[in-house]
């Protein structure tokens, strides 16, 4: 009797575990998605602690505290980053000033552009001639009007996002362990050892991803914006943050980063043969970044067929857009491991 008034008292235990443990991950997931703002914090805050969260480990290692070696961690990066930033930020706002003042003289020149293709598209076709340069550059003034009354917007969300992520991500890295175990604890027994596993696997999975993708995208920035310096073309580097920024963009990344390139060129005037080399440079940091990046860091950590990552990176845009597309693979990634920990249990229980 005794026996079965314990088997029964823990089933129900067991069940308000699950209950629970299923009620926090719903509230979570609704509260990422209405709270403004949070869900991109949550991503950038991620991405900051896998990213220098081996470092804390390792200097925790050492004998240091951990709070002490991520408050260490934190600002010693901070430092860095605002260095950087005094170098860099006056020169991406000296570039975009220039890039604002020079807009009209770009869109004229993009309007001339247009209409002699269409004056050698209709030199040879009877089609009915339409005059599509008064439409061009009117949705491109209406466009670039759009976008820079928009950007302080964008800046300031930017900014909450910039505030907000390592904010989140010093608590993710210094009491993350904490946070695992307890949500571990609302486990039921008999799925503990699973889920334990299946945590350490997306962890290790994910971090790896992440810090791989960083890494790729800043050698494709960096190729970018150096070849771009050589050849002394207009705003280099903002052009070298950008190619680096659309690379985290699956397939369409590396093409929406090099076409304002190609339209600064055409708008500029430029030659056949300066076209040509600056189009070398895309292409040389293409060719690294598919030929050596991609295989040696990316395809062995996502290990999922191709035609799946083109279903869910088709699948995240129609849902998320660009968010969508980058965080796709990733989640794809944690969805595969789920699914395959959750067909061993199964396996290994039935035997």
């Amino acid at each position: 009797m005794i026996e079965t008034l314990s088997q029964s008292t823990l089933v129900r235990v067991n069940r308000f575990k699950l209950a629970a443990l299923l009620l926090l991950l719903i509230t979570g997931f609704v509260v990422l998605l209405t709270v403004e703002n949070l869900l991109v914090s949550c991503l950038v805050a991620f991405v900051i602690s896998y990213t220098l969260g081996p470092l804390v480990n390792f200097i925790e290692r050492q004998g240091i505290s951990r709070m002490t070696a991520t408050a260490g961690t934190f600002a010693v990066i901070g430092v860095m980053l605002l260095l950087l930033g005094l170098w860099l930020f006056p020169y991406l706002a000296d570039s975009l000033s220039g890039l604002q003042s020079d807009m009209p003289r770009f869109i004229t020149g993009l309007s001339r552009f247009v209409a002699d293709a269409q004056s050698q598209i209709h030199s040879f076709t009877s089609f009915a001639k339409l005059d599509l340069t008064d439409k061009v550059e009117t949705q491109m003034t209406e466009w670039t009007h759009s976008s820079f009354e928009k950007l302080p917007g964008f800046l300031k969300t930017c900014l909450t996002v910039m505030l907000l992520g390592p904010f989140l991500a010093f608590f993710m890295v210094k009491d993350g362990r904490s946070v695992v175990n307890v949500v571990l604890g609302l486990v039921p027994n008999q799925l503990f050892e699973t889920a334990l596993s299946l945590v350490h696997q997306v962890n290790f999975q994910i971090g790896q991803f992440v810090r791989a993708r960083i890494l790729e995208s800043l050698i494709v920035g960096l190729v970018t914006a150096i070849g771009l310096l050589i050849l002394s073309f207009p705003y280099a580097i903002l052009l070298g943050v950008l190619a680096g920024l659309t690379n985290f963009i699956p397939y369409l990344g590396p093409i929406m980063g090099a076409i304002p390139a190609f339209l600064i060129a055409l708008v500029n005037g430029l030659s056949g043969l300066d076209i040509l080399f600056m189009a070398i440079v895309y292409i040389v940091a293409q060719l690294i970044d598919a030929g050596f990046l991609i295989p040696l860091m990316v395809a062995k950590i996502v290990d999922l067929h191709p035609v799946t990552v083109i279903v869910v990176i088709i699948a995240g845009a129609q849902v998320m857009g660009i968010l969508g597309m980058i965080i796709s693979i990733p989640v794809a990634s944690t969805v595969k491991v789920t699914m395959s920990t959750i067909y061993r249990h199964l396996i290994d229980t039935r035997s």
